[in-house]
């Protein structure tokens, strides 16, 4: 993995965190002056009551929760190799490199550093990461489907639809292609590891024998041979197992998907259905902010916000409400990265030496074993 030491802190140096935040601030700048433009003040005329700021808490509450079920995951999937507390930094640092590039590239293949760096085999640090996104994108094809069924087609596109020209439309022929995009790749990824993992296996091998990567040829087979070998085994476990796997996964969407209806019922009084349709067009949102450009979609969360859930928000604020849900769903994750991040390094580089002689020869061989760089789960 073409990663070291040096390599991961460039990778997570100040100036990257900056742009996302100076997007930010513009977004924040802007709704202000929408708002004051309209003649409003977002400080006197909205009613910030006390039940307000429970919701407020709420919001960043289910944020917990969310992280709470990709920890629990994270250490059903390593068989509880991961300490909790190694679980708990490997979580956030993932969602830290995650807000740190555009949606398309995540942090997968950083994700995959870190369990190496754990002491986790090379080849089933990439099944466990290639499972935690064909668990991801298994729960959004289940869940889509369900919300449509429960609200109706026409209520989860009509302000797609009410946008008429390149916006509206091409706003759902994104979706509709990413959706698809996704639905073939959960399939790969369930055929590459549940029903022929011997195919993967010569699949990898045969890109590392080729010119490009023939440097890499040794450790690749390696990592190879590792990725059937977990593979294997995670098609042996059991039932119960997946179960639980899926339930940790259920837990952590569902916590990503409910601070933007916390968010919404601060402000305004919803029904069960106007949360059922808030939930539904989420989906759309996230799809679209798969293709995003931008680190962590910034600029872009906002836009769809107010696009999708105007009518949910008092006139004027739709705005002001998008900027609250990204403080609670994503600004954080960039304050808490650097916290967390020397830390880590210190103790999994320091590990690394005093546990074993061969480490700076395995680190060595892990910086050159070029990774693949599956796409990433919703922000």
């Amino acid at each position: 993995m073409a990663l070291g030491k040096q390599e991961i802190l460039d990778q997570m140096r100040p100036s990257r965190i900056i742009w996302p935040i100076l997007i930010g601030i513009a977004v924040i700048a802007f709704a202000i002056y929408k708002v004051m433009e309209n003649g409003l003040n977002p400080i006197t005329d909205i009613n910030w009551t006390f039940e307000v700021l429970l919701w407020v808490i709420l919001g960043f509450g289910v944020m917990i929760v969310r992280d709470i079920g990709y920890i629990w995951r994270l250490r059903l999937l390593t068989d509880g190799k991961l300490r909790w507390k190694s679980a708990i930094q490997v979580t956030l640092l993932w969602e830290f490199a995650s807000a740190l590039t555009p949606s398309v590239v995540g942090g997968s293949a950083l994700a995959i550093f870190m369990l190496i760096k754990e002491k986790i085999s090379a080849g089933r640090s990439t099944a466990i990461v290639f499972i935690t996104i064909f668990l991801d994108e298994l729960f959004y094809l289940i869940m889509l489907p369900i919300s449509i069924i429960l609200v109706g087609q026409e209520s989860v596109f009509t302000r797609v639809n009410s946008d008429v020209g390149a916006f509206g439309m091409g706003v759902i022929v994104t979706f509709w292609v990413a959706y698809g995009v996704l639905f073939v790749y959960t399939t790969f990824l369930a055929f590459a590891l549940f029903i022929r993992p011997q195919g993967t296996n010569l699949a990898f091998r045969r890109l590392f024998s080729t010119k490009l990567f023939r440097r890499w040829e040794k450790s690749g087979d390696k990592m190879a041979e590792e990725l059937l070998l977990s593979s294997e085994e995670f098609r042996a476990k059991s039932v119960s197992y997946w179960i639980k796997a899926f339930s940790a996964t259920f837990i952590a969407w569902m916590g990503r998907y409910l601070v933007l209806n916390a968010v919404l019922a601060a402000f305004t009084s919803l029904t069960f259905f106007e949360h059922t349709v808030a939930f539904a067009r989420q989906a759309i949102m996230f799809v679209v902010m798969i293709v995003s450009p931008t680190p962590g979609s910034s600029g872009v969360a906002e836009g769809l916000f107010s696009r999708l859930f105007a009518e949910f928000s008092p006139a004027g604020y739709v705005l002001i409400l998008a900027t609250l849900w990204r403080l609670i769903s994503y600004y954080p994750y960039l304050f808490v990265g650097p916290i967390i991040l020397p830390g880590w390094v210190r103790r999994v580089f320091r590990k690394s030496r005093s546990s074993n002689p061969e480490a700076h020869e395995t680190d060595m061989e892990n910086k050159d074993r070029p990774t693949p760089k599956p796409a990433e789960n919703l922000p």
